[in-house]
């Protein structure tokens, strides 16, 4: 068989609105299970709308999307079929658990629910066969012969010793032009260790207060007999994916290396939480559902960064290797201590929501407090790291005080030295606590004087890069320059085009941060030092 890969995560309605530079795991562990069946190609979202006549010789094309990207799955599908495509079109990711929603609104033959190491596998083999009995593919959504929607099992988790098999695509200079420039995220973990409740007396759910999602005994978190899913309320990630589970060191190295032979430079080991990494060893049952104890597996983690700088790239210093979230209540003097040796320089996100530790930990179900993250954020700065933090807004049941309680959280977040506060909006996601509950858009006015600080608090951290110099990779886009900064940070709108090179997209250069905006600065290229 001849198989596409299409990356379509964060394309919206048809092209990105953040995170330009972002590589997501999932479709490059699609792509890999796809090459045992046949000839496999990966391709960016962008070079497949744009030149879909050439998908037409695939027997098979595999999307991955989120639920935010309807939209651009609709469009890709769409000229899919209207080009003459006649194979099979397979799609998956998050928003995979809206498979009935996909299966009647687009033209597509199968949905693949939750992850798809084993699913896949199977598929693809049933279709090399020419088999019309796929009732042994598990979590398979399609329609019967009458039209009526159908799913052969729940979404399943991969076990442990599978993902430790996994050999995910990594030949990324076939796929992006320039891959030196994008953060190729390798997952480390699967799942996340939150497996506490909202306590929801709402939206359908109605919480009798049993706290086994509290439970000192682990295995009693995994299930609520009000049916309230597990984790923070606004987020799918252990519903969908499960509890933790660690890819060994020599996994994750090979498929570093890999990914660094083919062009990479920028590496994200990507987890729901980095801090999560082989901690579940530390549980008797390897179940691992409680986000703050036992504390890190700290030897474990210095086991896997020591192991990544042996690779020359990264010990040169010619790549940069980043994590990305981490839960507050895990960092200690010892974690700072082990990330600052390897990885100083470095964003890490933190996500705290608000300010009011009642309503994370009751309404939210998130057991990370203000003090937390205000500990964390001073442990990871004192290391050399820059630590981001995330708020939320429109979340349900946020009352005045909790938005009050906010607000005062900004000013200690400021004494600590938090680079960033990003404050985004909730949405409703399927497979979440929250799915079928409205936002909360009262309290306007207080909501609006949140927003306001926010946006001087980022301000006024911007502006003191004025004068600094970043390392960037350039971006040319429609004419004009950008810069990537190698570690992660604002985005560069570069204001001039030096004469010494004969191309620059690509390239990695210093730039001097002459001025900034809210959402970016503006920079000189000062040095080429690299194209």
């Amino acid at each position: 068989m001849k198989i596409a890969v299409v990356d379509a995560l964060a394309r919206g309605f048809g092209s990105r609105y953040a995170t330009f530079d972002v590589v997501g795991a999932g479709p490059r562990h699609v792509a890999g299970v796809a090459e045992k069946h046949g000839e496999t190609v990966l391709l960016p979202y962008e070079k497949a709308v744009a030149n879909v006549t050439r998908l037409r010789e695939f027997d098979v094309v595999m999307i991955s999307a989120m639920s935010g990207d309807f939209g651009a799955l609709s469009r890709l599908t769409s000229r899919l079929r209207k080009s003459g495509f006649k194979g099979n079109i397979v799609v998956g990711g998050p928003i995979s658990f809206e498979y009935t929603k996909l299966l009647l609104a687009l033209d597509i033959d199968y949905v693949i629910v939750g992850e798809g190491e084993i699913p896949v596998d199977k598929l693809l083999q049933k279709l090399a066969e020419r088999s019309p009995d796929l009732t042994s593919v598990p979590a398979l959504a399609y329609k019967n012969s009458e039209g009526a929607v159908k799913l052969t099992s729940s979404h399943l988790y991969t076990p442990r010793e599978v993902l430790a098999l996994l050999e995910p695509w990594i030949r990324v200079d076939e796929a992006y032009e320039n891959p030196q420039v994008y953060r190729f995220y390798v997952e480390v973990v699967r799942g996340c260790s939150n497996f506490y409740r909202p306590l929801l007396k709402h939206g359908g759910y109605e919480c009798v207060e049993c706290h086994n999602c509290r439970s000192a005994v682990l295995t009693k978190r995994l299930g609520c007999p009000a049916g309230i899913p597990p984790g923070c309320g606004f987020c799918s990630v252990p519903y969908m994916f499960g509890y933790p589970r660690s890819r060994p060191i020599k996994s994750i190295v090979r498929e570093v290396e890999g990914l660094l032979a083919h062009g990479a430079r920028r590496i994200v080991l990507s987890a729901p939480d980095f801090l999560d990494y082989m901690r579940e060893e530390f549980v008797e049952s390897l179940i691992l559902t409680d986000p703050c104890n036992p504390p890190p597996n700290v030897d474990a983690i210095e086991e896997l960064l020591n192991a990544l700088y042996s690779l020359e790239y990264l010990r040169s210093g010619r790549a940069v290797l980043m994590i990305e979230n981490i839960k507050a209540c895990l960092v200690n003097e010892s974690v700072g201590k082990v990330l600052g040796r390897y990885l100083k320089g470095t964003t890490v996100h933190i996500g705290l929501e608000t300010g009011c530790d009642w309503f994370n930990e009751r309404v939210l179900g998130k057991p990370i407090y203000l003090s937390h993250v205000l500990s964390a954020c001073r442990i990871l700065r004192e290391s050399g790291l820059r630590p981001y933090v995330y708020l939320m807004y429109d979340l349900p049941f946020a009352s005045e005080e909790v938005y009050v309680c906010t607000k005062k959280a900004v000013d200690q977040l400021r004494e600590v030295g938090v680079e960033k506060i990003t404050l985004y909006k909730f949405v409703n996601l399927p497979a979440t606590a929250f799915e079928n509950i409205r936002p909360e858009t009262a309290n306007r006015k207080v909501l609006s004087e949140l927003k306001n600080l926010v946006n001087r608090y980022n301000t006024a951290m911007k502006r003191r890069l004025l004068g600094d110099k970043l390392e960037v990779y350039l971006v040319e886009s429609r004419g004009k320059l950008y810069g990537y900064p190698v570690k992660h940070g604002p985005v560069v709108f570069i204001k001039n085009r030096p004469e010494s090179a004969s191309r620059l997209d690509g390239c990695r250069a210093l730039v001097k941060v002459v001025d900034i905006e809210p959402r970016f600065v503006r920079g000189v290229v000062t040095e080429v030092l690299e194209c």
